[in-house]
């Protein structure tokens, strides 16, 4: 009987190891003051977010009382807007950024131009009244 319960705990242990770890994410509600004003536009999806995120959000926070009105209130409409993408549009903008910030940054400049253009020939046409 110890050879088969040496068997059960070896497989317990396997599959626990598969497992991904229980993540040590932040409650909203565990958050001081200064991070919460810093990072009030995600308090309604803070719990939707990972540990890696929410790690990174935090850092953020911590620069946020050196910046003056206009760099917060910049950050928080950024913020908002970031709240309100869907899972596949943070992955589409995560991989964006990855491809723009190997573009030289002479060339950066250029990009964007072409990015606005781009984005201003897609929106769409209202109607004449």
């Amino acid at each position: 009987m110890p050879a088969l319960s040496r068997i059960y705990l070896s497989i317990a242990l396997l599959v626990l190891s598969c497992l991904p770890l229980a993540a040590a994410a932040q409650t909203w509600a565990s958050l001081n003051p200064q991070q919460k004003e810093a990072l009030a536009p995600l308090s309604s999806t803070w719990h939707t977010l990972s540990e890696a995120q929410q790690t990174n959000f935090l850092a953020i926070a911590k620069h946020y009382p050196k910046l003056d009105a206009q760099k917060r209130q910049r950050l928080h409409s950024r913020m908002e807007a970031w709240s309100k993408l869907t899972p596949e549009q943070r992955q589409r903008a995560r991989e964006k950024y990855k491809a723009f910030s190997k573009v030289p940054p002479e060339k950066r400049e250029e990009v964007k131009k072409m990015v606005r253009e781009q984005q201003e020939s897609q929106a769409p046409v209202a109607p004449h009244q």
